[in-house]
């Protein structure tokens, strides 16, 4: 797309304020972590900046997508979840089926390609499952939560 793009990937676990200012920095955040308090601090981190996130998750068979964009009245990734879970079932717990983690990568980068270049229209204020073992796709449509404790009013 473009020879003078630059990506930065991190190895180690940021937190807090490092986290932030890492985010600060850059156009647009691609979450791929596998924890919920870790997905809560990065959507909460870029809502704060006002910088895009597609956020991805995939636990055994299945897998979600979606976007935060800064400046639309879309939902952000907290606005999914009314409370914090804290002994959410994980990857390790469950297990996760390798080429669902690809898929829902795959639409990642796609949605990314699709903001940063301006080409066709992201996924806004929608939520978007994938179920492997009937090789399903459904679309949520996912409103905005006045009451989120990150984005609401």
């Amino acid at each position: 797309l473009n020879p003078a793009c630059e990506v930065e990937t991190s190895g180690y676990q940021l937190e807090g304020e490092e986290l932030k200012s890492t985010i600060e920095g850059v156009d647009i955040v691609l979450d791929c972590t596998d924890n919920f308090p870790t997905r809560f601090e990065v959507n909460r981190c870029c809502v704060e900046t006002e910088t895009p996130l597609v956020t991805g998750a995939a636990i055994r068979l299945e897998g979600q997508i979606m976007n935060y964009q800064p400046g639309v009245q879309g939902p952000c990734y907290q606005c999914l979840y009314t409370q914090v879970y804290e002994n959410a079932e994980t990857c390790e717990m469950e297990g996760v089926l390798g080429p669902v983690v690809g898929v829902i990568g795959t639409m990642q980068a796609l949605q990314t390609l699709l903001i940063l270049t301006g080409q066709g229209e992201p996924m806004i204020g929608r939520l978007l499952l994938f179920d492997a073992a009937s090789m399903e796709w459904q679309g949520v449509k996912l409103p905005k939560n006045p009451h989120c404790p990150v984005c609401g009013e």
